[in-house]
């Protein structure tokens, strides 16, 4: 019996493909092949958790190993004669643990708990995103700020920024000092992966040159004892890092007049702090440090000076504390000036955003709000992407979908950017937001 041409079984696979391609009215794209980045990015609960567990369970398992293994889980280097710590090199197991464990909490706080909580609260998907990684800013800075500035008030340097180097060279640091620096670095090389496994957004660059700067900065001065100035920028940094994403929350769950409050407050704050306390500290660094501390080079484990001569070599003196901790220091103009030069950079960088913010109050003054550089239809626009319309058709993703809706019979189109109030380029606001208002959803 002779088969109809158009039956299935008379067709080849290339036509029956042409056929399917045709009745579904478009081409659905091949699956895109996962990169090492996204992978990091998905997994990143599973990987933390994963190499934390290892090097717990060879911890338990093998006793004889307890001295290699130990440094990850507790402080190192405790003198039981005087009941605080010094530094050392096995300090970075610490340090590399900890920013292991930052991975994997911030993964679970904002997947698992915040994100949920936003969308029980009505958030659309990536407003929930963004309410949910602020939030938990709020938790770290929240806890740490008011760790830090338990620490200082409690200090004999307590409003006195002079006072801060009178007992240097002295190596001895508190437990509590001691895990508060710790864990706050181990913060810092946490962000520094983070913003290159996530989809990079346009303040990268300033975002990574600001963290290798606080990483570099921190690092040393934690080698060179500089403990009570790094509790003081710590301090004089993280109240500001607290308040922005406060106001954020308030703005994504549309407490309108709470968020303008809020920024007030922020621009305030930033203002006394980074720009007036900080450039203070900054000034103590220049005028004290040489009165507090004489030049000259000190032994590492008495803190007595050995020599007057405080540069022994041409650059090699720099290094003596990162090479034996129980070595000497040296203190000189040259490592004056290089953490002094570290502490400007930060400033230069805090001043490009204060303006930056000052163009949002602007905004504020002038809509009535802290509008994001993003538009609502913007949003919509990505919820879309990607859908099937009516009959199987595909709502286009460029500007072309209000043409799309118009012919479709849907008088739901919003014209972009009418009745709002531009302060320039939104290409530029994109930028101008990565710290201080909207920064892109992952």
């Amino acid at each position: 019996m002779a088969r109809d041409a158009s039956s299935p079984a008379s067709q080849s696979a290339p036509e029956l493909n042409a056929r399917i391609s045709t009745s579904s009215g478009h081409h659905r794209p091949a699956a895109k092949e996962t990169t090492f980045r996204e992978w990091m990015l998905a997994n990143q609960i599973g990987i933390s958790l994963t190499i934390l567990s290892m090097i717990l369970a060879v911890h338990h398992l093998y006793p004889s190993l307890n001295p290699y293994t130990a440094p990850f889980f507790q402080l190192s280097y405790y003198q039981p004669a005087t009941g605080d710590y010094v530094q050392g090199w096995d300090d970075i197991y610490f340090i590399a643990s900890s920013a292991i464990a930052f991975i994997a909490i911030r993964a679970i706080v904002i997947d698992w708990m915040l994100q949920p909580l936003a969308q029980h609260c009505g958030l659309k998907r990536k407003a929930s995103v963004r309410l949910a990684e602020q939030g938990w800013l709020c938790l770290y800075y929240g806890f740490f700020w008011s760790l830090g500035m338990y620490i200082w008030s409690n200090s004999y340097y307590w409003g006195d920024f002079s006072a801060i180097w009178d007992q240097w060279p002295a190596r001895n640091v508190s437990g509590l000092m001691k895990w508060y620096l710790l864990v706050q670095l181990a913060f810092w090389v946490q962000m520094l992966l983070v913003i290159n496994i996530e989809e990079r957004r346009k303040d990268h660059y300033q975002m990574l040159t600001h963290h290798v700067i606080t990483i570099t900065l921190f690092g040393s001065a934690y080698i060179y004892g500089f403990y009570n100035v790094s509790n003081v920028v710590l301090s004089l940094m993280d109240i500001v890092d607290l308040l922005l994403p406060t106001a954020k929350v308030l703005k994504y769950l549309k407490y309108e007049t709470s968020c303008n409050v809020a920024f007030g407050v922020f621009m305030v704050t930033w203002l006394i702090t980074r720009h007036i306390y900080y450039p203070q500290l900054c000034w103590s660094i220049y005028k004290d440090v040489p009165a507090k501390m004489a030049y000259g080079c000190y032994s590492g484990t008495t803190a007595e000076m050995t020599s007057t001569d405080a540069y022994p070599n041409r650059w090699q003196h720099l290094l003596y504390p990162f090479q034996d901790i129980s070595g000497p220091i040296c203190m000189n103009r040259t490592v004056k000036w290089i953490f002094l030069s570290c502490l400007l950079a930060l400033q230069a960088l805090s001043l490009i955003w204060f303006t930056m913010v000052i163009r949002v109050a602007v905004g504020v003054i002038r809509t009535g709000n802290a509008e994001e550089p993003r538009s609502d239809d913007e949003e919509e626009e990505e919820d879309v992407a990607g859908k099937d319309g009516p009959n199987g058709t595909a709502v286009p993703t460029d500007g072309s979908s209000a043409d799309w809706r118009r012919a479709n019979g849907s008088s739901n189109v919003r014209p972009r950017g009418r009745g709002r109030v531009r302060l320039g380029d939104q290409s530029d606001h994109k930028a101008l937001l990565g710290r201080i208002g909207c920064d892109k959803p992952t």
